[in-house]
């Protein structure tokens, strides 16, 4: 956070020091029993509230209700940031509040979640804006050209190479050529292009591209009456950087206006071909709204949020492969690979509705719902074509994020029962006697498990691609499928399975790897470094609690039961994401009928409210201005 940024944030709070001055004065001496109270009380049953859809139920449906998350959202003066934040359950930070909520000392204050303060400042980029930005170099522009459409257009059809090439060259031969809409594009890709051709960021340089991307960002100033695709291209290429700035509630926002326009435009409808009878804008608009509908979702989804448009208003036909007609096919990717992208884009929306959702889920049980979650996933994996599977050394980069995304899908699935059953194990801490089948029955074990091999599964591919080089260091997607891996690590590590140490250990070298990544100046990486590191002290705190301070210093002899020493779980050198899903086990119960995981049913969240406006009140300023 630069400096300005943080004297701009002290000055917002002095007054708002000095009026809670005479309010603390006079609640002097009730105000530790007031704060136990607040945080147990505030974050259990009763900030449950029934909604219109709920309230025909009687008393005895309550703890029902409560496995829905239909909660009574927590708000929290905060105003230092104008209004009070949400924060929903489906985000990777949350999850790793939970864990820190579910091992810590219960007669202490419950700790609570950290506030962002890693992202590009909009002062900053308002300054930038106003700035004069000069035109790269001819070599200089080409090169960050062929970079951004590397690592945008191998995975999303955005633009068209053809076509950006082409505009280009007439702006290198031609200076003044062009109008602000071609111009913006390009800008844009240069800012894609140096984030991801740079490796690390010196210390008074300014973050990579940011520069590009501010310049570019000045078409959003007056939206079209009329949009037209290059529209759309230029915000979903903005919302797309907006992520590597850590500002994803910006890129949500991008990526819902790019939304509205594809409708606007009636993207989202086959038209006649009498109308447009050219073959190759057909396919670009009709891949340019899949592009959209994923950004929509994808984006939507790590904020647990509502996307822009629903399934049943689409009316146009999925990605087609190009035919002779078309004069530039070479425009149009892997017609298989994007079709496989927007399925699962639409199977991450529909696991959050359904589990994290506050909508009424009708009849459907949460056990309904994870079991639901886990045949589409297993369905999508087995439509996958034999060049989409990860079977060998060679798998292109585009694969690997595919199987990333499936991981990640797996995960928002199941780490609620992973989550559970951490709380119960700790629960029935200090008795000597074992968790029993009747508090944890065998199937969501194995729904734990298939939640904990995904992850394992995506530490060794984001490693993979580490070190064969395609992991772009500012990437942010790359960078979160690490957090959230690594988070399902460290409560892996606190149960007393086999594996509890090796993942232990693979939580530390997951935290040290993030830490480097925060370290050469991806934002995402240095928010998640702070969640890592008081994750990690949380959980020796815990260990020290139960098991007194491990010899040979803090991270040592950390695993819950006895286990042997192993650098890591074993992982099949050629681990597939459906791997996780196929187990025996695992196939046994997804082909059952109904889970018994009706214990989930009355206890899911009863203590953790399903969302939450977490408290940044003036009197933690030390802890979280720091970061």
């Amino acid at each position: 956070m630069s400096t300005l940024s943080t004297r701009l944030y002290i000055d917002g709070l002095l007054d708002e020091i000095q009026r809670l001055k005479s309010q603390v004065a006079r609640h002097t001496s009730c105000s530790t029993s007031a704060q136990d109270h607040v945080v147990t009380q505030g974050s259990r049953a009763g900030n449950r509230a029934m909604t219109p859809l709920s309230g025909r139920g009687n008393d005895g449906e309550e703890a029902a209700a409560s496995a829905a998350l239909e909660v009574k959202p927590w708000f929290i003066n905060a105003n230092v940031f104008r209004t009070p934040i949400l924060i929903g359950e489906v985000a990777d930070p949350a999850f790793s509040t939970r864990i820190r909520q579910v091992i810590s000392d219960p007669f202490s204050l419950q700790p609570r979640h950290m506030l962002r303060v890693n992202y590009a400042p909009d002062t900053e980029l308002m300054s930038l804006v106003k700035s004069d930005i000069s035109w790269p170099t001819p070599s200089r522009s080409r090169f960050l050209v062929e970079v951004a459409l590397k690592y945008v257009s191998h995975r999303y059809h955005v633009v068209r190479r053809s076509l950006v090439m082409e505009n280009l060259e007439q702006s290198i031969h031609n200076p003044s050529w062009g109008h602000l809409m071609l111009r913006s594009k390009l800008w844009a890709l240069f800012a894609i292009g140096e984030l991801y051709s740079t490796r690390s960021i010196p210390s008074e340089k300014e973050f990579p591209g940011m520069a590009y991307f501010a310049k570019a960002s000045r078409i959003l100033g007056v939206l079209d009456e009329r949009p037209g695709t290059d529209s759309i291209e230029i915000i979903l290429l903005l919302s797309f950087y907006s992520l590597a700035l850590n500002r994803r509630y910006s890129a949500f926002v991008m990526s819902g206006t790019a939304m509205r326009m594809a409708i606007v435009m009636g993207l989202h409808l086959n038209i006649p071909e009498s109308q447009l009878r050219d073959p190759d804008l057909r396919e670009h608009r009709k891949r340019l709204f899949w592009t959209t509908y994923i950004f929509d979702r994808v984006w939507a989804s790590k904020l647990g949020h509502p996307t822009a448009i629903q399934d049943s208003d689409i009316g146009i036909d999925l990605p087609s492969e190009p035919v002779a007609s078309q004069t530039f096919g070479d425009d149009f990717g892997d017609t298989a690979y994007h079709i496989a992208s927007l399925r699962l884009a639409a199977l991450v929306t529909k696991t959050v509705r359904s589990i994290y959702g506050q909508r009424n889920q009708g009849d459907a049980t949460l056990s309904t719902r994870v079991q639901q979650a886990l045949k589409d996933l297993r369905t999508w994996v087995e439509d996958l074509p034999s060049h989409l599977r990860i079977d060998n050394a060679g798998t292109e980069p585009t694969c690997i994020s595919l199987h990333l995304s499936f991981n990640q899908c797996a995960i928002l699935a199941t780490r609620p029962i992973l989550l559970h059953i951490l709380r119960t194990k700790v629960a029935a801490w200090p008795s000597e006697s074992p968790v029993t089948e009747t508090q944890v029955p065998a199937s969501a074990v194995t729904l734990s498990e298939a939640c904990i091999r995904c992850a394992r599964h995506s530490v060794r591919l984001l490693t993979d691609s580490w070190i064969d080089g395609s992991f772009a260091t500012f990437d942010y997607f790359y960078t979160q499928y690490l957090f959230s891996a690594l988070t399902v690590l460290a409560a892996s590590s606190l149960l007393d399975g086999p594996d509890a140490r090796g993942d232990r250990d693979a939580f530390e070298e997951s935290a040290r790897f993030l830490s480097q990544l925060g370290d050469a100046g991806n934002f995402a990486a240095q928010e998640y470094c702070h969640h890592a590191d008081v994750l990690r002290a949380e959980i020796e705190r815990f260990h020290a609690k139960r098991m007194g301070p491990p010899e040979g210093g803090p991270g040592v002899g950390l695993g819950l039961g006895t286990v042997p020493p192993q650098s890591g779980p074993a992982i099949p050198a050629h681990a597939t994401a459906g791997m996780a899903l196929t187990e025996p086990s695992l196939e046994e119960l997804l082909a059952q009928p109904v889970l018994d995981l009706q214990f989930l049913e009355a206890s899911f969240y009863d203590d953790l409210q399903g969302l939450y406006w977490p408290d940044f009140s003036t009197e933690n300023w030390d802890t979280w201005a720091s970061t």
